[in-house]
């Protein structure tokens, strides 16, 4: 029975795998759509809570960055599916053994409590948990199979979600942070982040107090999201530039010489 049930997990965790980036803004857009802010507690706490969600989801982000700056990984997956071609321990990976997912379970959190939605809280956060347990799940499966008692090694000494800070200098010892990775890898991340966050407190007036009283701030905010837009499709131009900002020296020789 036990063995079943894991067995349906990694099921389930592969199907959200192959489909996990889609997930994401497709869930957050739902909540856009389909749900309603609140005056949860009073005003001031309100705004309170959605200010603390805007740092939350910001930190997020930032634990996604330091995790792909610090060590890159090939457990991104190849095809849709689970893959590794090494078993990556250092940087972040050091702290736990899902960095990635940690940094999006901040994400969503702090989204949701900016838009103080109380149907989110009851239906995102655990659908989003649910998802990463399946995917983790299902990872775990795959590095077990390829890796064997090195990964068993692994997960014994580094906590699977929530990060440990004992072994810190042993984590970072050696590694260099390489800036223009994770701004390679994570730009589209970073801007749909951003503009989420910037289109929340607009949408939660609109809700809340009418469009009379959300004028000021729908211009604000338009002009907000256009300056996204822009900056996000200029970067885009010079990440396909093969732009210094994006690709060092060598990287741009081997690219022009292949």
């Amino acid at each position: 029975m036990k063995n079943g049930m894991h067995q349906a997990n990694v099921a389930v965790g592969n199907f959200f795998f192959k489909y996990r980036n889609g997930i994401f803004p497709v869930v957050l857009l739902l909540l856009v759509f389909t749900m309603r802010p609140r005056i949860l507690l009073n005003l001031q706490a309100d705004r309170f809570l959605a200010t603390v969600g805007f740092w939350v989801a910001l930190a997020g982000e930032l634990v996604r960055l330091a995790t792909i700056g610090f060590e890159y990984i090939e457990r991104g997956g190849k095809k849709g599916r689970v893959y590794a071609s090494s078993l990556v321990q250092k940087g972040v990976y050091g702290l736990t053994r899902n960095p990635m997912y940690a940094g999006n379970l901040l994400i969503v959190i702090g989204i949701v409590m900016a838009s103080g939605a109380p149907l989110a809280y009851w239906t995102v956060i655990p659908f989003f948990c649910f998802v990463y347990q399946a995917i983790i799940t299902a990872e775990e499966n795959f590095l077990r199979s390829k890796f064997g008692s090195d990964y068993e090694t692994y997960a014994a000494h580094v906590p699977r979600f929530l990060p440990s800070f004992r072994g810190f200098r042993e984590a970072f010892d050696g590694v260099r942070f390489n800036w223009r990775r994770p701004f390679k890898q994570d730009l589209s991340t970073i801007a749909w982040v951003m503009a989420m966050l910037v289109a929340l407190p607009c949408w939660r007036a609109f809700f809340l107090y009418g469009w009379d009283a959300t004028q000021p701030l729908f211009y604000q905010t338009a002009r907000l999201e256009l300056s996204v837009t822009a900056l996000y499709g200029f970067l885009i131009l010079l990440k396909r530039r093969k732009s210094p900002l994006f690709y060092s020296k060598d990287a741009r020789t081997h690219a022009a010489s292949s």
